[in-house]
């Protein structure tokens, strides 16, 4: 997270329209599949083949961050034409 927290401070202080708008899912996205990753040492029981509960649930938030930041510019245009 601090490697993610660097390259996002930087990314703002440069005025990234991209990371101004998405950083909340960027950091979430970040922290599920940094999440993921680190699981495969724990040692918790399988749920879904090799995969623990807290692989799923890893999984679960990086694809819910990734279909905000996919969704995020029509969710913008439909709000401009239904302020215009």
């Amino acid at each position: 997270m601090a490697a993610f927290a660097i390259f996002y401070v930087t990314a703002i202080r440069l005025r990234d329209p991209f990371f101004i708008d998405n950083g909340f899912y960027l950091a979430v996205g970040y922290y599920g599949a940094q999440r993921f990753a680190w699981e495969f040492i724990k040692p918790y029981g399988a749920v879904l083949g090799p995969f623990t509960l807290f692989h799923v649930l890893s999984a679960a938030i990086f694809v819910y961050a990734c279909v905000m930041i996919a969704s995020a510019p029509e969710r913008k245009a439909s709000h401009d034409r239904a302020v215009a």
